[in-house]
């Protein structure tokens, strides 16, 4: 039983030492953000033109690109479409040979004159 208590202290300052450390890295990343702070957004100003002239390239190769890509899914559906109506037909084929093949034994020949 005093075992267990031993182990529950050694826990217990196992999570105080955690817990002291990772207060003091928090106050040493709070102090390198805020000293990195100005830093931080006179970059974020100067890559201003950068993100325009980005958005604007993606913007000029949008245009181009969306009118290609349309034509090709349009492609595509059309040749989807006439795959299931061809797959709705060969099903059939068969029984249409069958109908010609009787429609050719039993049809009327014109009578000689």
């Amino acid at each position: 039983m005093v075992e267990l208590f031993v182990f529950g202290g050694l826990v217990a300052a196992g999570l105080a030492v955690a817990a002291v450390l990772g207060f003091v890295f928090f106050l040493i990343k709070l102090a390198f953000w805020l000293v990195l702070l100005p830093f931080r957004l006179l970059l974020k100003v100067v890559m201003i033109p950068v993100w325009l002239t980005l958005g604007a390239v993606g913007l000029a190769l949008g245009a181009v690109g969306v009118p290609v890509l349309l034509t090709v899914v349009a492609a595509v559906a059309i040749v989807g479409i006439l795959a299931a109506a061809l797959a709705f037909v060969l099903p059939a084929l068969p029984f249409v040979l069958l109908g010609l093949l009787l429609w050719a034994i039993f049809r009327r020949s014109p009578a000689p004159a």
